[in-house]
């Protein structure tokens, strides 16, 4: 039966390059499949190229190349990455320098393009594509005078074209976390784009490894305090088989563990409907999966179903949402909650004072309900603790709002309640981006790719 080995390298911008090293020398795989982004990464790297249009792009990905690529030729390896991120061709330009300094002529570097759509964001809102806010309902207007970024989680269609022209590293910009992994399936097991049965499948399989060390011990709340070498976990190493089942070990010799619970805690991570997973491939149903226990860190994935691929894609837009003003300080006992709910007075008369303007506030007391929130979990009210650290955030629209949060927050050092403590140097003002989340049909999205082989 024809089979592909997979290998997870990296679950996100600034993961360790130590479990793909590591990977790269130790473990049988034919591929190492690489996720650098998020939906915030988006609007980071989208603010980082409106600087300087050679950025926009992980730049981890060049360390990362250093530490694998020179054994990843030696041992016929692929790379697929979506580090491209908001510039997949300036990433793509960078790779090929790199394998040109290391010497790996005849090196063929893919870059896959056709996510973004800032620029059509006019063109296609006069063809009748709303692209209104899929939580909310709000249209697009309401920011479109602020939106930085706007990038279509794409499927593994130019992935699959990359390999079939033979590439070695493939850079791509926002495609699916997924995508990363059924491209190379769909490539070596012959799976035909309208395969719904083995595509969902794929994809299930693919959601179950994606987030490397979360399928492997990571974050485990089955167990983690008898999770073995938590600092040195391996990540997944995946053998998909032509008929839609995998077997998922980890890299040999490294911590942490494959079992039936870390694999499931994984598989139910943002999983909306089971039985509908929506991709940009396909239809995921993982409501009847089997995960079997084979052996020794290796679970058996099987039983995964599969539907057409919905008629939209999803589309990640960025928009600037104003700056955060914040100010955190602490009251030692006696009366240290009675200390700390005073100076939040004192901070908010003080801003009253200067005029001050925000859209949103919020006060969490670290450790107690910063994780919940405050209308989860109560403030703290006992009278004998022998600290509280407080947290005071507005978001602002002017930098100048944000600025006078802190500014009149440094006088409880003198002029407040006894005992304050912590309220350290003066942060920087940071900018604060919203998440657009809305949809596209399909059929207006294409993908490109455009293949560099390195020359001496």
């Amino acid at each position: 039966m024809k089979s592909v080995k997979l290998g997870t390298g990296l679950a996100f911008w600034g993961d360790s390059i130590r479990p793909a090293i590591e990977m790269v020398e130790r473990a049988d795989i034919d591929y190492l499949c690489c996720d650098h982004l998020a939906e915030l990464t988006m609007s980071i790297l989208s603010k980082q190229k409106s600087k300087n249009p050679d950025l926009g792009y992980t730049t981890d990905i060049i360390p990362f190349l250093r530490g694998v690529v020179v054994k990843c030729r030696e041992r016929g390896i692929r790379i697929i990455s979506n580090a491209g991120g908001a510039n997949p061709e300036s990433c793509g330009r960078q790779v090929v320098a790199l394998c040109q300094e290391l010497g790996l002529y005849g090196t063929k570097v893919a870059v896959v393009t056709g996510d973004d759509i800032m620029d059509r964001i006019d063109e296609l809102l006069a063809d009748g594509i709303a692209l209104e806010n899929i939580d909310t309902g709000r249209p697009l207007s309401d920011v479109r005078d602020r939106v930085t970024q706007a990038n279509v989680y794409i499927g593994c269609e130019g992935i699959v074209e990359a390999l079939e022209q033979g590439a070695d590293i493939v850079i791509c910009g926002r495609v699916t976390d997924a995508a990363l992994y059924l491209g190379p399936m769909r490539h070596e097991l012959g799976w035909a784009a309208d395969d719904w049965a083995m595509l969902g499948a794929g994809t299930g399989i693919a959601h179950c490894v994606e987030c490397g060390g979360q399928a492997t011990g990571g974050l485990y709340s089955g167990g983690w305090q008898d999770m073995p070498r938590l600092p040195s976990l391996g990540y997944p190493v995946t053998t998909v088989f032509e008929n839609g089942e995998a077997i998922m070990s980890k890299s040999p010799q490294t911590g942490g563990s494959v079992t039936v619970g870390t694999v499931s805690e994984q598989l139910v991570y943002e999983v909306l409907d089971p039985a509908n997973y929506l991709t940009a491939d396909s239809t995921a149903d993982v409501s009847q999966i089997k995960l079997d226990q084979v052996g020794a860190d290796q679970v058996r994935i099987s039983n995964i179903g599969g539907k057409p691929a919905p008629a939209t894609l999803k589309v990640n837009m960025g928009y600037r949402a104003g700056f955060v003003g914040e100010a955190q300080f602490t009251y030692t006992w006696p009366d240290a909650v009675k200390k700390a709910k005073a100076g939040l007075e004192f901070l908010a008369e003080r801003l009253q004072q200067v005029g001050f303007s925000a859209e949103e506030e919020r006060v969490e007391y670290i450790g107690v309900n910063s994780m919940w929130g405050p209308e989860s979990v109560p403030d703290p009210d006992d009278a004998e603790l022998p600290e509280v650290v407080v947290r005071y955030a507005a978001r602002c629209m002017t930098k100048d709002d944000a600025r006078k949060v802190f500014t009149e927050s440094v006088p409880l050092y003198n002029n407040g309640p006894a005992g304050a403590s912590g309220i350290g140097t003066r942060p920087p003002i940071k900018e604060l981006f919203g998440i657009w989340p809305c949809m596209i049909p399909r059929e207006f999205i294409t993908q490109s790719v455009e293949i560099t082989e390195v020359q001496p």
